[in-house]
């Protein structure tokens, strides 16, 4: 990595007013020689971040989050050192030193997907107002959104043709390798490139610094098709991406997002008047509710009869680990929120918002729901076990066990057996062959690797908090490379669960709350991967 003189550090703090920073955040008062206001880091009604002008830094009393300008970037904009550094040269118009030719190159590449993917989404902006081929339009009208919903939103479309953007942005003079890179275009074996989106309604994704970072896309034909989405590239990440963000952490008056199904909806309940609403490309992972928690103490999740219960569940896990409360705002009769607009009026779906229930709460009515004989009580039970089995949080999981027990005329520890019974259907644990074992017994056994030991349990803590990664690391690295048995176990049991455990073992729980404040990224990731293979390796000597 480049060192950044020091010279040049100063020169980037001295230009960036920390106060002119905040106000892009919160709502900043003067007070003396000081400034306050509620800290854009957590949620907090009486104002405890204090800016101090005259060094440029903020301190708050409350989560005791505090720095610079460029530590306040990093915070705001979830970048390392290096990058938050640029985002403020780049903001007040000074120039990075040179880099490593590696580093150069992926700084090059950054810039160059930015500015294709402002170009296009620019090209299909246009294409959707001025192009002969009027679909998008039509399409758009038939399902009630406005000229002003699709100028916020800087919808486009995407024409019916494998090649349009891709012989716009050669024209441009962008190079076949960039095209890719920046996710627009893709290559096949037989076709050669193409692009990305076809005969689509496009949703460019924009960053809070106004830079079009990805781009997702509804298909007009065949009806009812999902979205599409543009891969991982050099400015973004799908498993992190939250459309609609910058736009609703600006307009937002109470500390809770609205999380609709996909782009299309936000953009529709957006346009009904509700201005906290936000997207996530497919799948819900913990960095998208991480990055929420910044900005929101309340996630309200709308969820239609089509939406899947263990993805629900999922994300109340995640939401639970993360500290932020999870409401679920059912759509009865819709098939999304968007449809549902087209169907009712504001106030019905105000109401909705309003009365949204606890998630464990809503599941275990909408299990009820149909069921009032008394030869339903049995499945009345195996449906609530199977709910409760799928709360991670021990404490939680007890709450509810004892509340539902009362419901059902059981007694909790009959509701227990019955979560017990489904519990070891569903995920068939040799129980037998493994056993909790405390630090200083894992150590006594392998004396000699204390820091494999935890690099390999960082390891699990960071597949639990980020399954969507599971699959990717499975194939680098095998259960035998593990030093611990126990922990080799826990790795094959979240391996074959994707990560979804109904029940943490009580090894694993311990793990999770050892490193419960300790951040671990992908890089980290992969040198715990390393110094497992490592290992092996020595011993095989």
């Amino acid at each position: 990595m480049a060192r950044l003189s020091e010279e040049f550090i100063s020169q980037v703090k001295a230009a960036n007013d920390i106060v002119d920073l905040f106000r892009i955040y919160a709502d900043v008062k003067k007070r003396g020689r000081i400034y306050v206001c509620c800290c854009p880091f957590h949620s907090e009604k009486t104002p405890s971040c204090t800016i101090y002008p005259e060094n440029n830094s903020f301190y708050c009393f409350g989560c005791h989050a505090g720095g610079d300008v460029i530590k306040f970037t990093m915070l705001t904009d979830n970048v390392n050192y290096i990058e938050a550094v640029k985002i403020l040269a780049q903001r007040c118009g000074m120039t990075m030193p040179a880099f490593s030719p590696e580093e150069k190159q992926q700084s090059q590449f950054r810039d160059k997907c930015y500015e294709i993917n402002r170009e296009t989404a620019n090209f299909y902006y246009l294409n959707l107002l001025k192009g002969t081929d009027r679909q998008g339009l039509q399409y758009l009208k038939s399902m009630q959104i406005r000229p002003e919903t699709v100028q916020k939103y800087a919808l486009g479309y995407a024409p019916d043709d494998t090649q349009s953007l891709y012989h716009h942005l050669r024209k441009k003079g962008y190079s076949d390798k960039e095209l890719l890179v920046s996710g627009v275009c893709r290559k096949s074996r037989n076709t050669g490139i193409y692009d990305t989106f076809q005969n689509c309604i496009i949703f460019p994704a924009v960053d809070f610094r106004g830079n079009v970072t990805a781009f997702g896309g509804k298909p007009l034909n065949p009806p009812g098709s999902p979205e599409l989405y543009t891969d991982r590239s050099p400015v973004s990440d799908k498993n992190k991406l939250i459309f609609s963000l910058n736009t609703a952490k600006k307009e937002m008056t109470a500390k809770s997002l609205i999380l609709a199904e996909n782009y299309f909806s936000a953009a529709a309940v957006y346009q009904a008047g509700f201005a906290n609403v936000i997207a996530v490309p497919e799948i819900v992972t913990f960095h998208h509710i991480k990055a929420i928690t910044q900005y929101a103490e309340e996630l309200l999740l709308i969820s239609s009869p089509a939406s899947h219960y263990g993805q629900v569940q999922n994300i109340r896990n995640q939401c639970s680990e993360a500290g932020i409360n999870l409401r679920i705002v059912s759509l009865p009769e819709a098939s999304d929120s968007a449809d549902f607009l087209r169907t009712h009026d504001i106030d019905s779906f105000r109401t909705l918002l309003v009365n949204a229930g606890d998630a464990v709460q809503t599941a275990l009515q909408n299990s009820w729901e149909h069921l009032d004989t008394e030869q339903d009580k049995t499945v009345m039970i195996q449906e609530s076990a199977k709910i409760l089995a799928g709360i991670r949080n021990p404490l939680e999981r007890e709450i509810y066990l004892n509340e539902t027990a009362r419901k059902l005329n059981l007694t909790p520890e009959q509701m227990q057996n019955q979560i017990d019974r489904f519990y070891h259907k569903t995920i068939k644990i040799q129980t037998t062959n493994s056993r909790f074992l405390e630090k200083s017994e894992l150590l006594l056994q392998n004396p000699h690797n204390p820091g494999k030991i935890k690099a390999e349990q960082q390891l699990l803590v960071y597949l639990i908090r980020y399954p969507e990664e599971i699959s990717n690391i499975r194939q680098k690295l095998s259960p035998e490379e593990f030093v611990s048995d126990s922990d080799r176990n826990l790795y094959r049991q979240i391996c074959g669960a994707d990560g979804n455990l109904p029940e943490y073992p009580p090894e694993l729980q311990e793990i999770l709350k050892d490193y419960q404040e300790l951040e671990i990224n992908a890089e980290a990731a992969d040198d715990f991967i390393q110094k497992l293979k490592n290992s092996k390796k020595r011993r095989i000597l």
